[in-house]
């Protein structure tokens, strides 16, 4: 992947099939980058939750 050199600040941890990346920024948040079309400018990235346990609690069932 190309994360470190074109989105510098953000570690790539999964992704979504579809052409998007998870990925932590140096604070931990999380964020939606695309891997297609803008090409993973930090400017395209998508906030999803504060941290992993943010993350993790919008899967819970209420």
């Amino acid at each position: 992947m190309e994360v470190d050199a074109r989105a510098p600040g953000f570690i790539a941890f999964a992704g979504d099939g579809g052409g998007e990346v998870f990925a932590f920024d140096n604070a931990g948040a999380i964020f939606l980058l695309p891997m297609i079309g803008m090409g993973m400018e930090p400017e395209a990235a998508m906030p999803v939750a504060a941290d992993f346990l943010e993350l993790c609690r919008g899967f819970q069932r209420e």
